[in-house]
C-alpha cells in the first residue's frame, strides 16, 4: 500500500468516497479533533494546539504504516478514516464531522475504507478502540460488520474485523 493510501484513493459507497489526506487538510482536521465530543471520546481526552496538530500531521503523512483519508459526500468533506497498519491488521480510527453524525456518514465511511483497503490484501484484520459512551460510534462499527470483542483496552471497547 501506498504511504499516502493511493491504493484506496476514489475508494467508494453509494453515500462517500475517500481521497487521501493531503497537507491542506491540516485546518479541517484541526476542527475536527477537537470538537467537543471528539475530545470527550478520544484516548487522550484532551484538545490539542495547532502546532501540535501540525507536527502530528506531517509525521503521520511521512509514516509508511499509517493511512489517511478524507471522507466525501457530493464534493463536501463529511469525515475522516486513518488507519494504522501493524503486518496485517489495521487499527482503524475515525471522525465525522459534528453536522453529519447520526445520519449513518461514519458507517459509510467505515465502509468504503473496508472495501479498498481490504481488496489489496495487505489488511486481512481491522480493529479498532471505542469509546464506550460513544453510541454513535458503536452504532457505525456495528454496522460496518465490526464485532465487540470480550476485551477492553484502557476503558475503551475493542472491536474488531471480520
Amino acid at each position: 500500500m501506498g504511504r499516502s493510501g493511493a491504493v484506496n484513493a476514489g475508494a467508494q459507497h453509494p453515500r462517500v468516497t475517500l481521497r487521501p489526506v493531503r497537507p491542506d487538510d491540516v485546518a479541517l482536521l484541526f476542527q475536527w479533533r477537537n470538537d467537543h465530543d471528539a475530545v470527550r471520546f478520544s484516548v487522550s481526552g484532551r484538545a490539542v494546539t495547532l502546532d501540535e496538530h501540525e507536527a502530528w500531521l506531517a509525521r503521520r503523512l511521512r509514516d509508511p504504516a499509517t493511512r489517511l483519508w478524507i471522507a466525501e459526500e457530493d464534493g463536501v468533506a463529511v469525515g475522516q478514516v486513518r488507519l494504522d497498519v501493524d503486518d496485517d491488521t489495521g487499527t482503524v480510527s475515525i471522525a465525522v464531522a459534528a453536522g453529519q453524525r447520526g445520519r449513518g456518514v461514519g458507517s459509510a465511511i467505515l465502509q468504503a475504507m473496508q472495501a479498498g483497503v481490504l481488496s489489496t490484501g495487505a489488511v486481512t484484520r481491522l480493529r479498532a478502540l471505542v469509546h464506550p459512551d460513544n453510541s454513535v460510534s458503536l452504532r457505525a462499527f456495528t454496522r460496518a460488520g465490526f464485532r465487540r470483542m470480550a476485551s477492553a483496552d484502557a476503558g475503551f471497547l475493542v472491536f474488531e474485523w471480520p
